[in-house]
């Protein structure tokens, strides 16, 4: 059957559907995705890091690309910040090159990255026309089917149980319908046969 026949034929279904799609929260990929986690995470950094690096030239930007969104390197893109930094100042420079500012970014990110659903962001990372984020963008989608798969099985297996719950209620209450009305037609048949033989029983008694 259909989702739009299993809704027409079973009113009460859309409140278990809602209920099942909400509790299972397939808006975001299990916790144990640290693979996706960790694509994530590097596409949010380099976005942010294009935002306030503006005019980059192309294959800054592709190694950039490279160090956080493959590689999760957030040494490695920072030092490349760097070489591009050198050319305004030494303040900037030396904050780009220090270790701790690039564990306390890739600390930061990770906050940011929790605020924004994983539907979001696929969405996000597919709206993109990006060459060198198609790959990421492919590997993020492959990778979330993976990870909600096994919770998109939960989610069927309990509807296919709440579907069959209604089939077996509706099919119990038919029958008790076919035996009620079946009832009905035994008892009238017997009444009018009963009528019958009180008619036959009256007419003997007239004539004799």
């Amino acid at each position: 059957m259909r989702l739009p026949d299993i809704r027409a034929q079973y009113p009460t279904f859309e409140s278990i559907f809602e209920k099942y799609i909400n509790d299972t929260r397939l808006d975001g990929v299990p916790i144990k995705g640290q693979d996706f986690r960790a694509l994530k995470l590097g596409v949010l950094s380099l976005w942010r890091l294009q935002s306030e690096h503006k005019y980059m030239l192309p294959e800054s930007r592709s190694a950039l690309v490279q160090a956080l969104v493959f590689g999760h390197d957030f040494q490695q893109a920072f030092q490349l910040i760097q070489k591009r930094s050198n050319l305004l100042t030494r303040w900037i420079s030396s904050f780009w090159s220090d270790p701790r500012a690039a564990e306390s970014f890739k600390n930061e990110m990770k906050k940011t990255a929790a605020k924004v659903s994983d539907s979001q962001f696929l969405q996000q990372l597919e709206s993109i026309n990006d060459e060198d984020l198609r790959p990421a963008a492919q590997n993020a989608k492959a990778l979330a089917q993976t990870e909600l798969s096994s919770s998109i099985d939960v989610v069927v297996k309990k509807m296919t149980h709440a579907v069959l719950a209604m089939q077996q209620d509706l099919c119990g209450r038919e029958v008790q319908l076919q035996v009620e009305n079946e009832e009905v037609e035994v008892l009238q048949s017997l009444l009018v046969e009963f009528i019958r033989e009180i008619n036959k029983k009256s007419a003997k008694g007239r004539n004799s």
